[in-house]
């Protein structure tokens, strides 16, 4: 809404502080007083407050469906809208943003036990995951094959 009205940036916080209530209010209330009245200092403790990160939206396009009511276009604009919440493609080369989503693809098709340690060590790219699960700090990993012959 501050962008449609063409508010500026300063103005933010002080318009958007008096509508903060319930966890929004508390994150607010915690913050060092120096960023409070700074719009992404206060956007980011609002977004981990609730816990909110590119893995969120990832999670929230992964998982979405059409609500009863809602036309192809609307779902399109929400998809668009969790996609660029995730990926962040105006802040990556293409290059970048073909990484998140073979990033992703690996993961989908890691075994559960290496998959959720991969993510436990929040690769940036696809190599480096590939490179995790080859070794990584933990040390080479044991193929199933060798695993059942010890």
């Amino acid at each position: 809404m501050a962008k449609t009205w063409q508010w500026p940036e300063v103005e933010w916080p002080c318009r958007l502080v008096p509508l903060l209530t319930g966890k929004a209010l508390e994150a607010y209330t915690a913050m060092d007083e120096g960023l409070s009245n700074v719009y992404k200092g206060l956007k980011e403790a609002l977004l981990v407050k609730f816990d909110i990160s590119p893995e969120t939206y990832r999670q929230r396009f992964r998982a979405a469906s059409t609500p009863s009511g809602e036309s192809p276009t609307e779902t399109y604009h929400r998809l668009k809208g969790l996609y660029r919440r995730w990926d962040r493609p105006e802040e990556k080369t293409q290059d970048e943003n073909g990484e998140v989503i073979i990033l992703e693809q690996l993961l989908q098709v890691l075994p559960h036990d290496i998959r959720t340690w991969v993510r436990e060590h929040e690769p940036k790219d696809g190599l480096m995951a590939a490179n995790l699960c080859e070794g990584g700090t933990k040390g080479p990993r044991k193929s199933r094959r060798q695993r059942r012959l010890e």
